[in-house]
């Protein structure tokens, strides 16, 4: 198949909580690609406003890692949407954290992006039952009495993925150091780092380590999320560090690594 990459293959859920959760919410995203030496300075800066999030502040090195699988069409419809800068698009990838295991949560997502507000549909299942979920089972053998939010959510993204006969393209794997905002945690900043993947994964295959190929090393990307306005210390950061937002897609840049100019 022409669009399978040729091989040369919001808020972080807590392991200790509950594996049933739902989420819609739209916020204002924006991307920084920097190099890793100006990580400190940032953190200096923004110190007074944040503090780290409850995920990152347990580790020792204040990161966790996140482990996402991205969907696409043979001919890699949402690839092309993103290169080519269209305006109102979407992608939908499987995404766990950290730990190697079946009751491990994991979340269905569907990211919408009209320019630079993004709009995420969320439904948190044990990753033991998400290729059931995807492949067969009705939506409410996997949910049970969950709330029919969760169910519209689930079958949404089976929709998708029947009518454009999606199917996993390539897993992206990367280390994240978040923050979360002092009076209003909806505000958040976070430093992605040794961003890695591999190509034409399936859905056993989102723990592996061994075969991921690294594409970022010695720069990181930095995210700040807000709701409506943003923060009148994040744009003081933002106008001290002379930071050019840009469009940087994980997912983009995770394809090309397998395959530079996919056709």
């Amino acid at each position: 198949m022409k669009g399978r990459i040729g091989i040369a293959p919001g808020l972080e859920p807590d392991p200790s909580e509950k594996v049933s959760c739902t989420e819609n919410y739209h916020r204002y995203e924006l991307k920084y690609y920097l190099p890793k030496t100006d990580k400190e300075t940032i953190r200096n800066l923004i110190a007074p406003w944040v503090v780290h999030d409850r995920h990152s502040e347990i580790m020792s090195d204040k990161c966790y890692t996140v482990r996402s699988i991205y969907f696409d069409t043979d001919d890699l419809l949402y690839y092309f949407e993103k290169m080519d800068s269209v305006n109102v698009r979407k992608k939908l990838r499987v995404r766990t954290y950290n730990l190697s295991e079946n009751k491990a949560p994991a979340f269905l997502e569907i990211k919408r992006k009209v320019g630079r507000r993004g709009f995420k549909e969320r439904v948190m299942l044990p990753l033991e039952l998400v290729d059931p979920a995807l492949n067969g089972k009705h939506s409410s053998e996997v949910l049970g009495d969950r709330p029919f939010v969760d169910r519209k959510v689930l079958d949404r993204f089976k929709f998708n993925m029947k009518v454009k006969y999606l199917q996993p393209v390539v897993l992206v794997t990367y280390e994240r150091e978040a923050f979360i905002g002092i009076e209003n945690d909806r505000i958040r900043v976070t430093f992605d780092q040794n961003i890695r993947s591999l190509a034409n994964p399936n859905l056993n295959q989102v723990f592996e380590e061994q075969e991921l190929r690294q594409f970022e090393d010695e720069n990181f990307v930095l995210e700040m999320k807000f709701d409506n306005r943003m923060p009148r210390w994040m744009a003081q950061v933002i106008r001290m560090l002379n930071l050019r937002s840009e469009s940087y897609s994980k997912y983009c840049h995770a394809i090309d690594a397998w395959t530079p100019h996919p056709q």
